[in-house]
């Protein structure tokens, strides 16, 4: 059972009053979680950040640290907090933290509780003291080479990196590493860690993909008319591979906003042919993989043929310059003070930040925030 604990929290963005939830951590582990003492010591464990316009603020919120290495634990006492209410805070985290522990790590050290002034006051003594996770001469615990492959073949994006990847870490290229992680995604559910297992299953099946890919490289003579003679075989394989690493809807929407030609007609017959010469080489999981996106597929088709007037008009307003175009423009197309207008922008800017592109998704928001105060203006009147 994982100690370190994070508490959904309601918040109101001040700047925008976008309602949001975000996950604030009460217990930390030290030992457990270092990625977590890292952000106590740079001071931004609580930090919230505003989905829509990317606002930082911070939580008023408790933290219960616990060091079980050195025996240590620390109470981050809120601003404002009266004592009466922080001592009743903190018996109630200090008992969840007792109730996470095995029965042989209830020492009596856990009745010594230290409070300091906030998150900040808890990172000094973490310093002063060199308690675990600060960082100080402590070794680093290996991970071991199987999971550290797994996490680069997560990581890669298309087939030239996934080749990469399986060159640097040659223990996926043995005949039972398949085996292997599936082997590890069972024993992560008997434990309870989802998380885990899922990336154990999610890595196993796309490794196991990329073998069938690998072993007999399909060579397909497609034929879907003249839009698509561009389209090289090279282009086609990291197509389906980017298709088959997308295993949910909103990966499948990412794949389609890094590749705009999926939305076209013409690939529905290039991935077709692509899928029934896996099926021929006896590769039905690559098919029946193709099969499904391609139904996905057509079905972002026909929203995008229904979301077009939409998009046209998007693509306008970003494209204004001056105040006096952008009114125009706003005037002109009532299709801008939608929700559909709203929650296109809202995809244009997360796609924009999945590639790193944090000037355009800036400007992105920027304008949905002008559409939303317009919108608010038209339902006063």
């Amino acid at each position: 059972m994982p100690i370190s604990y994070a508490e959904p929290v309601s918040l109101t963005c001040p700047r925008c009053q976008t309602p949001f939830i975000n996950d604030t951590f009460i217990i930390v582990d030290g030992v457990e979680r270092p990625d977590l003492v890292a952000r106590i010591l740079d001071d931004t464990l609580h930090d919230a950040h505003c989905p829509n316009c990317r606002q930082v603020g911070r939580v008023p919120a408790p933290l219960l640290y616990h060091d079980g290495r050195n025996a240590r634990v620390l109470l981050g006492v809120p601003p404002d907090m009266s004592e009466a209410e922080w001592r009743e805070v903190g018996q109630t985290l200090l008992w969840t933290l007792i109730g996470t522990l095995p029965e042989h790590a209830r020492l009596p050290y856990l009745g010594e509780v230290q409070a300091e002034a906030g998150v900040a006051g808890v990172a000094q003594v973490i310093r002063d003291e060199q308690l675990a996770g600060s960082g100080a001469d402590e070794p680093t615990e290996e991970l071991p080479p199987i999971v550290i492959a797994i996490q680069a073949l997560l990581e890669a994006q298309g087939a030239a990196e996934l080749q990469q990847t399986l060159a640097q870490h040659p223990i996926l290229n043995e005949p039972q590493s398949v085996t292997i992680m599936q082997e590890l995604a069972a024993e992560a559910v008997k434990h309870g860690q989802i998380e885990a297992a899922n990336a154990f299953a999610r890595a196993a099946e796309l490794l196991d993909q990329v073998k069938q890919m690998r072993s007999q490289p399909p060579t397909i003579a497609v034929n879907v008319g003249a839009a698509a003679q561009h389209l090289t075989p090279e282009e086609l394989e990291a197509l389906a591979f980017a298709l088959l690493r997308s295993t949910t809807g909103q990966e499948l929407a990412r794949t389609v906003d890094q590749h705009p030609e999926l939305l076209e007609d013409w690939i529905d017959g290039a991935l077709a042919a692509y899928a029934d010469q896996a099926r021929r080489e006896d590769k039905p999981r690559i098919a029946d993989g193709l099969d499904e996106r391609r139904i996905a597929l057509g079905e972002m088709r026909e929203q995008y043929r229904a979301q077009q007037p939409v998009l046209e008009a998007i693509q306008s307003y970003l494209q204004a310059e001056s105040g006096d175009e952008i009114e125009a423009i706003v005037l002109e197309n009532e299709l801008l003070t939608t929700d559909a207008a709203d929650q296109a922008l809202v995809r244009l800017a997360e796609s924009a930040r999945a590639e790193n592109d944090e000037d355009f998704a800036a400007f992105v928001e920027e304008r949905r925030r002008f559409l939303q105060q317009v919108r608010a203006a038209l339902d006063e009147e």
